[in-house]
């Protein structure tokens, strides 16, 4: 009997849309897949990072999709000089939820990808206390203020690869599965998005450029996740209502979809 090919998981970045990635884990675990090594930029570096350590999707929904009052507490550290918010409260959350994890605690081996702001390329961080590489991976330029770390400065992941398929290539994967939260629909769907006025004129060509990066770091990947998910891009939605519920909930059922073509690759 051959030995079954191992199966590497790259989660992309996309804020809110990163609540997807729970519903794709969740489908995998139901299914028997293996997960044997993830990578994250950004969101999904909090939710590879998160599932790599306790191996519990029902917890990692508990903590990605709930415990809002305390995030938004968090957040409440307005900082002066490079993003709206500081971060150190935030990371403070993040260790008190990952008990004060390291990368030697991980049970799935798991990378983080950040962005070096001062050289322009990405870093990844496979060492360590799991909380400050997670905020560094998350810094949304503009929201977050850049973070000081191991003598660098970081922004989000997704600024120079937000679907870190490479990194579980070079970890051991024999088949990758890449999750790409930036997909734009085409064709004929693109007039249900037509973007009008100014903001959303800007908001569409973030979207564009973030489609394109995207698309390009997913080159290693066997099998591609691209939804398209602006619908659940709204923080507001995120902290006031259950839309990521939906989102969980559709990364499920598309997962689903793609499960048999995963175990012809990975021979089981």
């Amino acid at each position: 009997m051959n030995k079954r090919k191992k199966l590497g998981v790259a989660l992309g970045s996309g804020g809110p849309k990163g609540l997807y990635h729970i519903g794709v884990l969740k489908a995998l675990v139901e299914n028997g897949i293996p997960i044997d090594y993830l990578a994250g930029s950004s969101v999904g570096a909090w939710v590879g990072g998160h599932y790599a350590l306790f191996e519990d999707v029902e917890k990692l929904e508990e903590f990605t999709n709930g415990r809002k009052i305390e995030k938004l507490i968090s957040m409440f550290e307005f900082s002066l000089t490079g993003g709206l918010i500081k971060g150190e409260k935030l990371e403070r959350l993040l260790d008190e939820w990952l008990e004060g994890g390291r990368f030697n605690d991980l049970q799935i081996p798991f990378q983080a990808v950040a962005t070096d702001l001062m050289a322009g390329v990405s870093v990844v961080f496979r060492n360590g206390k799991l909380a400050p590489a997670l905020r560094a991976s998350m810094a949304i330029p503009g929201a977050f203020a850049p973070v000081a770390y191991q003598k660098k400065v970081f922004i989000d992941g997704g600024m120079s690869n937000p679907v870190p398929d490479d990194i579980v290539k070079k970890m051991g994967a024999d088949v990758i599965l890449a999750v790409d939260l930036n997909g734009i629909p085409e064709g004929k769907d693109i007039k249900k998005v037509n973007p009008q006025g100014i903001t959303d004129i800007l908001q569409a060509a973030v979207n564009i450029l973030s489609h394109h990066l995207a698309a390009a770091t997913t080159k290693d990947a066997d099998v591609v996740l691209r939804p398209y998910l602006e619908k659940y891009a709204n923080w507001t939605d995120y902290f006031f209502t259950d839309k990521g519920r939906e989102a969980i909930v559709l990364g499920e059922k598309q997962t689903k979809k793609i499960i048999p073509a995963l175990r012809k690759k990975l021979e089981i």
